[in-house]
C-alpha cells in the first residue's frame, strides 16, 4: 500500500476527492484520474461526493489545489525539513509535534478546519518548525509551495485571508502561552475541552455539548503539562461536581459556560 504520508489515500477510505477545476482539469477520485472539460464540470460535481464543509471552504478560498483523504497518523509536515506544499484542513484534526534532538517530543498545538499547515515555512523560505500528523481521518487540500507563493502574490483577497488565519495563531499561542505559565491545570485542561466543544461542530443538545476527543489521554495531558495520572484526577474532580459526564466514549459537558469560568 502506499503512504499516505506521500499523499495517498488509505485503501480503505471511501471518500472522493477532486483537484481545481478548469478546462481540461484533472479530478483525482480514489480510483483513478478522470479529464473532464467545463461544461462537464457540473455533473462531475454531482458525482465526486465532497463533504459539505469541503464545498463551505471552497466557496471561501476557491479550489487551490487536489483535495485527499488521510487516516490517522499520517505526516503530512516533518519538523526540520522545508515544506514543499501547504495543506488546507477541509475536515479532522492535525497535531503538531516538536522534538528536541535527543528523541523526546511534546505537543505545540492543535489544527482543525480552515486552518493552513505549512503556510509559515513556505512563506519564510525555512524549515517546518514542527511535525505535523493526522490524529483522526482528515480530508485536506494540498497546494504546491511554489503555487502558494504566487497567489499570495497576486490575490490580495487571499492573502488576507492568510494573514487573518495567521494573526489567529498568533493569539492562540499568545493565550496557550500564558495559560502554561499562569493558569492553573484545573483551568487548563477546562480550556482544551472548550476548544474541542467548538472545533467538534456537534450541535448542543438541552444545553448539553459532546465531543468526543481525538486525543489519547498521554497527548491531551502533554497538551495542558501534567501527566497523564494527574489529568486522570483532573477528569474524576470535574465528573465528581457535575461539569461533565462520561458515555459511550463521549464527554458530555452539562454548562460549557460554567466550565469556562474554572
Amino acid at each position: 500500500m502506499l503512504s499516505p504520508s506521500r499523499g495517498y489515500s488509505y485503501a480503505t477510505q471511501s471518500v472522493k476527492v477532486c483537484a481545481r477545476i478548469k478546462s481540461d482539469a484533472k479530478v483525482v477520485c480514489c480510483s483513478q484520474p478522470l479529464l473532464i472539460n467545463r461544461n462537464q464540470a457540473p455533473e462531475i460535481m454531482r458525482k465526486v461526493s465532497l463533504p459539505p464543509k469541503t464545498l463551505d471552504l471552497q466557496g471561501e478560498f476557491g479550489q487551490l489545489g487536489v483535495i485527499r483523504s488521510y487516516g490517522p497518523g499520517a505526516e503530512l509536515l516533518q519538523q526540520g525539513i522545508p515544506a514543499d506544499e501547504v495543506y488546507l484542513i477541509h475536515e479532522g484534526a492535525v497535531k503538531l509535534v516538536w522534538a528536541e534532538s535527543k528523541g523526546k517530543e511534546t505537543i505545540v498545538g492543535l489544527r482543525w478546519r480552515g486552518w493552513f499547515l505549512g503556510a509559515p515555512a513556505v512563506i519564510a523560505a525555512r524549515p517546518c518548525s514542527s511535525t505535523g500528523i493526522t490524529l483522526i481521518r482528515s480530508v485536506v487540500e494540498r497546494i504546491p509551495a511554489e503555487k502558494f507563493r504566487r497567489l499570495l502574490q497576486n490575490d490580495p483577497g487571499l492573502a488576507w485571508r492568510v494573514h487573518q488565519i495567521h494573526s489567529r495563531e498568533l493569539h492562540d499561542q499568545a493565550n496557550r502561552l500564558g495559560e502554561l505559565a499562569c493558569c492553573s491545570a484545573r483551568s487548563r485542561l477546562a480550556n482544551i475541552l472548550g476548544r474541542l466543544i467548538t472545533s467538534s461542530e456537534i450541535p448542543t443538545v438541552g444545553g448539553n455539548a459532546r465531543v468526543r476527543s481525538p486525543l489519547k489521554k498521554k497527548e491531551m495531558a502533554e497538551l495542558i503539562g501534567v501527566t497523564p495520572e494527574h489529568l486522570s484526577r483532573l477528569l474524576h474532580a470535574l465528573k465528581i461536581e457535575g461539569h461533565i459526564q462520561f458515555r459511550d466514549g463521549w464527554i458530555v459537558v452539562s454548562d460549557p459556560e460554567a466550565l469556562a469560568t474554572l
